[in-house]
């Protein structure tokens, strides 16, 4: 036999057995409820029933972000000796851009500025944000 503690319709604490013998008599009062044998601490007690708590939903997924490390990584060889080498004020400029983590709409722009000045491909464009 399991007698619980509630407190606010909800199973506090269970005692397995009889609470005056593992609890001092100010504590064991509060063990007054009998309960099934399936109710764990967190349960619901609503009009003598037990209400299993509902799932919390899972977390949404983080938003993906990139890094000046995911840029370079992607680049073919002669894009990374000119990235390397801050061949142009575009490279500079994204670099700067890419010191922090950056979502989907700013990393796009940054690379199509790339792009544009023919710092990188179209293709590594791609790569990248894949």
């Amino acid at each position: 036999m399991r007698y619980a503690w509630i407190e606010n319709e909800r199973i506090r604490d269970i005692c397995a057995g009889d609470p005056a013998a593992h609890y001092h008599p100010d504590v064991a009062v509060f063990y007054d409820t009998q309960v099934p044998d399936d109710a764990v601490n967190g349960d619901g007690w609503i009009d003598g029933q037990v209400v299993k708590p509902q799932p919390a939903p899972p977390a949404p997924a983080p938003e993906r972000t990139w890094t000046i490390i995911d840029v370079r990584k992607n680049l073919t060889l002669r894009e990374r000796v000119k990235w390397d080498n801050d061949k142009t004020d575009t490279i500079k400029t994204a670099k700067i851009e890419l010191s922090l983590p950056r979502l989907i709409d700013d990393i796009t722009e940054v690379l199509q500025m790339l792009v544009d000045a023919e710092d990188i491909s179209a293709a590594s464009m791609s790569k990248i944000l894949a």
